[in-house]
């Protein structure tokens, strides 16, 4: 399936869409690949199966605006792929009700588009409500609850929110590290962005040994990640020689 989905954050090389300098804002991923622009393997069910609690006719209106959506993202208008993705939400809050978990995707991939074009505040609505929809369902897909707080972390983050973009940052690690194992590249990802954070707010050496995680994680992967993680290693441990040649 070419289904565009929302996923983490990895703020080091994302080239793919975003806003403002990746290391400041970090980026979003809209495609079915990792936070790094890997393959994946995902739990994604097939769309007949996502729309099975609607009608026939409702079906085949979420799919059309969903579908249009998706081109749209294709050709980076993401502006114009808005309206079809709150019109299939519209659609489906119609013949479920407002707290139905099918919505929790969709409105995963409307923060993503709103996250994507600057429209910060609205992003975290999107996301915030996702969160609270799984909440009242048991929890939901923890995977799926794991990427959506490192994105909502990342939106805090360009909000200025750094204090609570950590929390969700840190949240989002510990559930993705329950779901796929401590060596996980997407793990990784999530250090890297955890890291940079960090440095961010001036805590250095905390930066230094969770890129220095990531490192080892991606050390077998010998591509991309592998050297972005290593080169952003060197500069913490840099940094961290610099603070203690000042002390």
């Amino acid at each position: 399936t070419n289904c565009q989905l929302v996923g983490q954050p990895f703020t080091l090389f994302r080239g793919r869409i975003g806003t403002g300098n990746a290391q400041r804002t970090g980026m979003v991923r809209i495609t079915e690949v990792d936070a790094h622009g890997h393959e994946i393997e995902t739990k994604e069910e097939p769309k007949t199966r996502q729309l099975v609690n609607l009608s026939p006719a409702d079906a085949k209106a979420v799919a059309d605006h969903e579908r249009a959506a998706d081109s749209l993202i294709e050709k980076d208008r993401l502006h114009q792929a808005h309206a079809p993705l709150c019109e299939a939400i519209s659609i489906r809050e119609r013949a479920l009700g407002f707290k139905h978990p099918d919505l929790c995707k969709p409105l995963c991939k409307v923060g993503g588009v709103l996250r994507a074009t600057g429209r910060f505040d609205d992003a975290e609505k999107a996301y915030r409500r996702s969160l609270e929809i799984r909440e009242k369902h048991d929890g939901g897909d923890a995977l799926e609850v794991a990427r959506t707080l490192e994105a909502l972390g990342e939106v805090l983050r360009a909000q200025g929110n750094l204090t609570s973009a950590e929390a969700c940052l840190r949240e989002g690690l510990e559930k993705l590290e329950s779901c796929r194992g401590p060596k996980d590249p997407e793990v990784g990802g999530s250090l890297v962005n955890l890291a940079s954070l960090l440095d961010h707010v001036g805590r250095s050496r905390e930066a230094l040994v969770t890129i220095q995680r990531a490192v080892l994680i991606f050390d077998n992967e010998a591509d991309e990640r592998c050297r972005i993680a290593e080169a952003w290693e060197r500069h913490l441990e840099r940094k961290v020689a610099e603070e203690a040649d000042s002390d």
